[in-house]
């Protein structure tokens, strides 16, 4: 998620592997209920990959369209080595790719021309990984989201992708800032009882990852207490240690989860973040779908969620 030096690539899709972790009690979102206007200007279809992550249509070169995932924790497009060896794409310079689990010299391929929607970019110079470790044939990084508002409609299966602008939102939309931290999106007002926490949205992430600072401040609790192990998966292939846990009472702004699920692990992610020391956590995908919609604005750093309708 973070970049290392002028070659520096941020990768953070990840996966949790344990059949005892899937049994997790979902989430509960509590908060009011939130409206974010329809976009008009590039509305794509949305699909789900079998990580449950939002994927879109995407054109390379031409040729497509291919589904690739939107990840929003990774700083640069990534392409599978099997598309672009289909494609017959020139290789790039390798560049050095910052991933979960620490730090890979990865081969890049060039993609002359990029689409997604109304949206076209030229010369992507992208890292190459396997699909098997990626989960899918690509994924869009913000290097094709910026200045940006991107929104999952996770009730209609819908991605809407437009230039940043200022919206006037109604009193029942809960609106969290964020700043950016080496490129990414950091959101603030967020916190475990007073102690406030870094939430990193990711929605390249299959599961919620916790640094160990978040792990030893939650272990007197009742609901964070649990030391049940599995793996990190990163998109390199690299496996990382972890304990799965739930985790009571967390707020993001207007937003309170509770149950929800997390894995604590020491990640090279959180190094590169210098978060190693500050509660830290990564909120993937198996938290970020049970809202109705989440929309992202890049270019004012602002992030917004619509809680479901209980009624």
């Amino acid at each position: 998620m973070t970049r290392s030096g002028l070659l520096g690539v941020a990768l953070a899709a990840l996966c949790v592997t344990s059949t005892s972790s899937s049994h997790a009690t979902p989430p509960v979102l509590t908060g009011p209920i939130t409206r974010i206007p329809t976009s008009q200007t590039d509305s794509l279809a949305a699909a789900r990959d079998a990580a449950d992550r939002m994927t879109v249509p995407v054109m390379v070169n031409g040729q497509g369209p291919f589904p690739f995932v939107i990840d929003t924790g990774a700083d640069r497009t990534v392409i599978s080595a099997e598309l672009a060896a289909t494609l017959d794409l020139k290789p790039g310079e390798p560049v050095v790719v910052n991933g979960t689990a620490g730090v890979d010299l990865t081969p890049t391929a060039i993609i002359p021309r990029l689409a997604v929607g109304v949206r076209e970019i030229l010369d992507v110079d992208a890292p190459m990984l396997t699909a098997a470790n990626l989960g899918a044939v690509g994924m869009l990084g913000i290097d094709s989201l910026r200045d940006q508002r991107m929104v999952m409609d996770f009730h209609a299966k819908r991605m809407t992708v437009e230039a940043s602008k200022r919206e006037h939102f109604a009193s029942d939309v809960i609106v969290v800032h964020a700043h950016r931290r080496l490129g990414q999106l950091v959101l603030v007002d967020s916190s475990i009882g007073r102690v406030p926490i870094f939430v990193i949205l990711d929605s390249g992430a299959q599961n919620t990852i916790g640094n160990f600072a978040l792990r030893d401040f939650v272990r007197g609790q009742r609901r964070g207490d649990s030391k049940l192990p599995v793996d990190v998966v990163s998109v390199s292939g690299r496996t990382t240690p972890a304990q799965f846990a739930s985790l009571s009472n967390v707020k993001i702004g207007g937003v309170t989860l509770h149950n929800l699920p997390i894995a604590f692990a020491d990640l090279h992610t959180f190094k590169e973040f210098d978060l190693n020391d500050q509660p830290a956590m990564l909120l993937g995908m198996d938290v970020l779908r049970h809202f109705d919609r989440v929309s992202v604005d890049f270019g004012r750093k602002e992030v917004s969620f619509r809680v479901p309708d209980e009624g």
